[in-house]
C-alpha cells in the first residue's frame, strides 16, 4: 500500500566530495572531509564510528539541515534542497529524540500529523486505511489511547517512525534511533528497519553507536575524524582491517590517533539501479492545515491547568492592584474645586492649594493609567513569550514536513487575541467601576486591548526568534521593563530620545489613548496642565498599536519559517 506521486531518476542517494566546516576563532574546523558514496534503492545502511567522528553531522547534511562547504547531496537526481522544497515529505529525518506534545495521546499526535501532511484530495476512507496500515506496521496499535509522556523509549521511537511514514517517504535518515534501547529492543528495531527497506523499498540510513546487530544492515559506512574509512558490508569491513569484531576495529581507530594508512580505505559502491521512483505527496496548504492546528491548540491550552490558573490569577489580581492604589486619592480628585472668593488673600491661598493638589492629582491619575497599561504589557509578555519557543523542536520537525508557518502563527495569534480581549475588558470594566473613571467603556477597552495585543504579538515574535522559552521570557521581561521609563509619562526624557523611542513603546500609546477617553473632564485637564508630556490623540494611538501588531505578526511568521533551517552542529 502506498500514496504516490512519482519522479523518475537514476540513483537513490549520491554523495559526492562532501565537506562540512564550521568557523572557529582561528580559522575553521573541518567536520567532514571529501565524503563520497552512493546508496541503492531499498538498502539499509548503518553509519558508525567513535564519538565526534562526524556521524550526526553527516546525517544532518544528508537531510539538508547543514549546508556543505564543498560537494553535493543528491536524492534521485535532485539536490536535497530541491527535493525538500518540492516534496518535503520525500525525505524523513529523525533526530535521536522524537518531539511530540506530551499532553496529547499517541492517537491525537498522529491524527494531527496526518492532517498536516496528507492533502485533502485523499478520501477519508483511504486516509483511515493508510493510518491503520502505518500503526500496524509500527506495532503501536495498543498505544494509541496513551499520552505520549507515558511511553517507553522504544515505544517513543516506534511512534516517531510511524509519524515519518505517514507521508510515505522514499528515504529515511535516522540519527541514533536505537540509542539507549535494551538488547532485545535494539535487535527488534534493526530487524524492523531492514524489513522496512527491503519490503517497502525505502532507502534507510541509520547513525548508531550500537554494534551488536550490524549484520542486519546491507552496508556499513565507517567514519573516523570526519573521513570515510570504509563503505561495504560488515564482513568486508572486518576483513579489510584484519579484525574479528567491531570492538577490535574501534580499537584501531581511537579518537586521539591519526588515520590508518589510506590503503585500508575500501569503497563498495555496487551497481546503481537504473530507475528510482520517489513516492511522495505534496503536503496540504496552509488553509487546510489551519483547522487541525486550531483543534490541537485548543486541546493543549485546556490541558495545561497550570497556565490556565496563571491567566486567571493575573486577570483577577492586576485590576485589583490598580483599585488599591486608587481608593485613597481619587475621591479628593473628584471633590477638587476652585471657588470664587471675595477676599483676594483667601483666593490666592486657595489657588496655591489647588495647584498643590493638582500636581498630586495629576501624578495619581497619570500613574494609575500607566499602572494599568504596564500591568497589561506584563500580561502580554506572559501571553506570547513562550508560545513558539516551547514548541521549537516539534515546530522544526513539522516545518521540514511542509507545515505552513503562516497557519501555525495565525493559530497562536488567534489564541492571543481571545486572551487579550478577556484581559483588556476585565481591566477596563473593573477599574472604571471601582475607581469611578469617566469616559466610554468601549473606548477604554479598545485602547487597552490594542496595547496588550501589541505587546503579546511582539513577544510572540521574540518567542519565534529565541532558542528556548527561558530566553524568550527573559527578553520579554526586559521589554516590559523599558516601557515605563521610555514612555516619558513618569520621567521626562530629552526630546531627541522621546522622538526615537516613543514609536516603539506600546505603553506610551496605551497611556495616551486611555487619558484621551476622558478628555472632556477635569481628570484630563489636571494631567494636561501639570505635565509637559505630549498626550497623543486617541485615533493615532490605536493606529500605532495596530501597526505594532501587524509588524510583529509579520516578523513572527518570518522568524518561524527560518526555524526548520536552524540545526546545531
Amino acid at each position: 500500500m502506498s500514496l504516490e506521486v512519482e519522479a523518475v531518476a537514476s540513483v537513490a542517494i549520491s554523495v559526492q566530495n562532501l565537506s562540512v566546516c564550521v568557523p572557529e576563532k582561528q580559522g575553521t574546523k573541518t567536520l567532514l572531509s571529501n565524503i563520497d558514496f552512493d546508496v541503492e534503492k531499498g538498502r539499509f545502511i548503518a553509519v558508525i564510528g567513535a564519538s565526534g567522528c562526524g556521524k550526526s553531522t553527516l546525517i544532518k547534511a544528508l537531510a539538508g539541515l547543514i549546508a556543505p562547504m564543498e560537494g553535493s547531496v543528491v536524492f534521485a537526481a535532485r539536490s536535497v534542497q530541491e527535493l525538500n522544497a518540492e516534496l518535503p515529505l520525500a525525505v524523513g529525518y529523525l533526530p535521536q529524540f522524537g518531539a511530540f506534545h506530551e499532553k496529547l495521546t499517541v492517537q491525537e499526535n498522529l491524527d494531527t500529523a496526518a492532517a498536516l501532511r496528507l492533502p485533502r484530495t485523499i478520501s477519508q476512507e483511504r486516509r483511515d486505511a493508510w493510518m491503520r496500515h502505518i500503526t500496524e506496521l509500527a506495532r503501536i496499535d495498543p498505544l494509541l489511547p496513551q499520552e505520549y509522556k507515558t511511553l517507553s523509549g522504544g515505544q517513543m521511537r516506534r511512534m516517531a517512525l510511524a509519524e515519518e511514514l505517514i507521508g510515505d517517504p522514499a528515504f529515511l535518515l535516522l540519527d541514533e534511533l536505537t540509542s539507549g534501547l535494551d538488547a532485545f529492543s535494539d535487535q527488534e528495531m534493526m530487524v524492523w528497519l531492514r524489513n522496512l527497506a527491503h519490503e517497502m523499498e525505502k532507502t534507510v540510513v541509520l547513525v548508531t553507536h550500537a554494534t551488536n546487530n550490524l549484520h542486519y544492515c546491507d552496508a556499513i559506512l565507517f567514519l573516523h575524524q570526519g573521513r570515510l574509512i570504509h563503505y561495504g558490508d560488515q564482513q568486508s569491513l572486518l576483513d579489510a582491517h584484519g579484525v574479528e569484531s567491531i570492538a577490535e576495529l574501534f580499537g584501531l581507530y581511537q579518537a586521539d590517533q591519526p588515520l590508518v594508512a589510506e590503503e585500508v580505505v575500501h569503497r563498495d559502491r555496487g551497481d546503481v539501479a537504473e530507475s528510482i521512483s520517489i513516492k511522495s505527496l505534496p503536503p496540504p496548504g496552509g488553509g487546510t492545515q489551519f483547522a487541525p492546528l486550531l483543534v490541537r491548540q485548543a486541546k493543549l491550552f485546556w490541558r495545561d491547568k497550570g497556565q490556565i490558573l496563571l491567566h486567571v490569577a493575573l486577570i483577577l489580581t492586576f485590576p485589583a492592584l490598580v483599585a488599591v492604589f486608587a481608593t485613597s486619592g481619587l475621591p479628593q480628585v473628584r471633590n477638587q474645586t476652585l471657588a470664587l472668593e471675595t477676599s483676594i488673600l483667601r483666593t490666592l491661598q486657595d489657588q496655591l492649594l489647588y495647584l498643590k493638589e493638582s500636581f498630586q492629582s495629576a501624578s495619581l491619575i497619570s500613574g494609575l493609567t500607566m499602572f494599568q497599561v504596564v500591568l497589561l504589557t506584563l500580561i502580554g509578555a506572559n501571553n506570547g513569550a513562550r508560545e513558539i519557543a516551547k514548541e521549537r523542536s516539534i515546530l522544526s520537525k513539522e516545518l521540514r514536513a511542509g507545515l505552513s508557518p503562516t497557519a501555525y502563527v495565525l493559530v497562536k495569534f488567534l489564541q492571543i487575541v481571545l486572551l487579550c480581549a478577556i484581559q483588556a475588558f476585565w481591566m477596563a470594566w473593573f477599574v472604571r467601576t471601582v475607581c469611578g473613571f469617566p469616559g466610554s467603556l468601549t473606548s477604554q477597552f479598545l485602547i487597552l486591548f490594542a496595547t496588550v495585543l501589541a505587546m503579546s504579538t511582539t513577544c510572540l515574535a521574540i518567542s519565534a526568534a529565541s532558542p528556548s522559552p527561558e530566553r524568550a521570557s527573559l527578553l520579554a521581561i526586559y521589554l516590559v521593563g523599558f516601557q515605563l521609563p521610555l514612555s516619558g509619562a513618569a520621567l521626562a526624557l530629552p526630546d531627541w530620545l522621546s522622538t526615537v523611542c516613543r514609536p516603539f513603546i506600546a505603553a506610551y500609546w496605551g497611556w495616551s489613548g486611555y487619558l484621551q477617553t476622558f478628555s472632556d473632564t477635569r481628570y484630563f485637564d489636571i494631567v494636561r496642565q501639570s505635565s509637559d508630556t505630549w498626550i497623543a490623540p486617541y485615533p493615532l494611538g490605536l493606529a500605532v498599536l495596530g501597526l505594532h501588531v501587524l509588524l510583529a505578526l509579520t516578523g513572527a511568521v518570518f522568524l518561524t519559517s527560518r526555524i526548520k533551517n536552524q540545526a546545531a552542529l
